[in-house]
């Protein structure tokens, strides 16, 4: 008597677990039905060989453009470069121009002298919006140009602080 609870269990559980993992092993799925024609004599199938089937095609998930951003440090400051406050780029003497590759997105640019708290330029650098490949951005302590895509400098204040 103690197996035949045990065995309705595990009956219920052979049926309900398929079940219940199909839609998230199928999730990044899409069905398509298609209809199958008979071809020269294949009409001799019966009507359930005949009827439609179901065909699963991947989806293509929208590849992400890379953008290559040039950092320019005009004059002879000193300065840093933080992208999402990490430092990426540090001009002194010799090299004053550093080229990196983002994906398209936003990303919070910071600006500043030797000192961290001597800020430039605060804002966010939105990549990816057009079909710009190339992004020069040009700094100083006077402020920042943006060529390639005007609109992708957006800053947070116009004055230094």
């Amino acid at each position: 008597m103690t197996r035949q609870p045990w065995r309705w269990l595990g009956i219920f559980c052979a049926i309900a677990l398929p079940l219940a993992a199909a839609p998230t092993a199928q999730a990044d799925r899409t069905i398509i039905y298609r209809r199958r024609h008979p071809t020269h004599g294949e009409h001799h199938r019966t009507r359930r060989e005949r009827h439609r089937y179901p065909v699963y095609e991947r989806r293509r998930r929208p590849v992400q453009q890379q953008v290559t951003v040039e950092f320019i440090a005009r004059g002879n400051d000193w300065a840093n470069v933080f992208v999402n406050g990490r430092q990426i780029f540090s001009p002194r003497n010799v090299n004053r121009r550093q080229r990196f590759t983002f994906t398209e997105g936003a990303y919070d640019l910071k600006i500043t002298g030797v000192d961290l708290f001597d800020v430039w330029a605060e804002g966010y650098l939105d990549v990816g919006r057009d079909n710009t490949n190339i992004i020069v951005v040009s700094f100083s302590e006077s402020g920042v140009r943006v060529s390639g895509d005007p609109h992708a400098w957006i800053p947070i204040s116009a004055q230094r602080r």
